[in-house]
């Protein structure tokens, strides 16, 4: 599990910014919005906000949004795409080592933004981080893929046409054990151009590991679901979808 994530979160490869996921953005957003209870002028920590699409939409809602990614070109667009929202910034910085403290009314995680370390101490470093940003009851918000779901479904294999016309093959495989993993290999084929290839790897949590890991890092586990809005209705979605607290001094 070394370090892939330089060679995947670029474009071709991968952006968060790609017009289908700005189309579900909004209504991702305002299921942010009603599970954290938010109003206007809550501060918000998106964190591995990639482009800005869910930081952005709670920005217009009133919010004071932070965003924190490590990849410059994702942040770039992200500050294009804000330009004129004085309570929507961004920062490039690793997740692991969040500088901030009781300064957030909640801080979110989404599309499964977590699990990409080698070691699950690096992980927990993350949650420890998140909880140190929140005031005292603040609300952590975090969606991730359900490896209970991917023992499940089975699905190892599969094809996608993207929107510029290349088509997608996901291999994917995974490993059990005390480190579980979720291991998927990409082959973007393009019309004209070279195959690109890469390996996006991902730690396995499922329900029972991230409420240990959480309370390990000093949050209470409050409610879970199976995706944001609509999917949270959808018992095979895939997601995992938890709520938790820092406790109130």
């Amino acid at each position: 599990m070394s370090d892939w994530t330089g060679r995947f979160f670029r474009a071709p490869i991968f952006t968060p910014g790609a017009a289908e996921a700005l189309a579900a953005a909004p209504m991702e957003a305002a299921a942010v919005w009603r599970s954290l209870k938010l109003r206007p002028g809550a501060r918000v920590l998106d964190l591995a906000c990639g482009t800005g699409r869910h930081s952005i939409p709670l920005a217009r809602r009133g919010a004071f949004v932070v965003g924190v990614d490590r990849t410059a070109s994702y942040l770039k667009e992200a500050r294009r795409a804000a330009r004129g929202l004085s309570n929507c910034l961004f920062a490039r910085g690793d997740m692991r080592r969040l500088p901030f403290e009781g300064e957030f009314d909640a801080v979110i995680n989404l599309w499964t933004s977590f699990g990409y370390f080698a070691k699950p101490s690096d992980d927990l470093k993350v949650l420890r981080g998140a909880a140190r940003a929140l005031k005292p009851g603040g609300l952590f918000l975090i969606d991730l893929l359900d490896f209970a779901w991917v023992k499940r479904s089975g699905q190892r294999r599969r094809w996608d046409r993207r929107e510029d016309g290349a088509y997608l093959l996901q291999e994917a495989d995974w490993t059990m054990g005390r480190d579980a993993r979720i291991v998927n290999d990409w082959t973007i084929l393009r019309p004209g151009k070279p195959a690109l290839r890469c390996r996006f790897v991902v730690r396995g949590y499922d329900k029972p590991r991230l409420y240990a890991a959480l309370r390990r890092a000093g949050l209470e586990p409050v409610k879970s679901w199976s995706g944001l809005g609509a999917l949270a209705r959808v018992k095979s979605s895939g997601r995992l979808v938890v709520l938790a607290r820092k406790p109130a001094r």
